[in-house]
C-alpha cells in the first residue's frame, strides 16, 4: 500500500510520483424489452369479458376508496398465474373509446397468507415526469440575497 505523497496535484509528472488508485469496473449497457414487467403480455382478444368487467368494477372501487386493497383467493397458484397475468395483460392494453388508457397493476405483499391468495391494487398510471436531456447541466439554485439586519430597539 502507499501513502500519499503531499506534493502537489500538479506534480505527477515526476518521474517517481505515485499514481491514484483507481476502482476497477465493467460497464455495459443492458436492452430491455418494450414490455418490461415480470408478467407476460397476452392479447386482448385472448383476456375472458369477466376478467375484464372486474377489473373496471375493481379500479372504480379502489378510486372511490383509495386507502386499500384487493384480495384474491383460488384453489391452486395455477389459477391465481393465470388470473394475474390476464388482469396485467387488461391493464396494460386498456382503451377508453380507441384512445389507450392504461391502468397500474400492483401486487402487494402477502407474507402470512397461503400461496393461492393474492393482495392487489389496480389505479391510474403515475403522470409522467418531464424528460431532460443527457447533455444538460444541473442548475445550482442562486443564494438567496442577503437582507439588511433590522435595528434593535432602544
Amino acid at each position: 500500500m502507499w501513502e500519499r505523497s503531499s506534493r502537489p496535484r500538479s506534480a505527477p509528472t515526476q518521474p517517481n510520483y505515485p499514481k491514484e488508485a483507481t476502482m476497477a469496473r465493467k460497464v455495459s449497457y443492458v436492452p430491455t424489452a418494450g414490455d418490461n414487467g415480470s408478467v407476460a403480455t397476452i392479447p386482448a382478444a385472448e383476456i375472458p369479458q369477466d376478467v375484464i368487467d372486474e377489473v373496471e368494477e375493481i379500479y372504480g372501487a379502489l378510486k372511490a376508496n383509495p386507502n386499500g386493497r384487493m384480495r384474491a383467493e383460488f384453489d391452486t397458484k395455477e389459477e391465481l398465474n393465470q388470473y394475474m397475468t390476464q388482469v396485467v395483460s387488461y391493464c396494460r392494453q386498456r382503451t377508453i373509446n380507441g384512445a389507450p388508457a392504461p391502468l397500474r397493476f400492483r401486487k402487494s405483499p402477502t407474507k402470512g397468507l397461503p400461496e393461492t391468495t393474492m393482495d392487489y391494487r389496480i389505479g391510474d398510471l403515475p403522470a409522467e415526469k418531464p424528460a431532460t436531456t443527457p447533455d444538460a447541466t444541473p442548475t445550482i439554485p442562486a443564494a438567496p440575497a442577503a437582507t439588511p439586519a433590522k435595528a434593535g430597539k432602544k
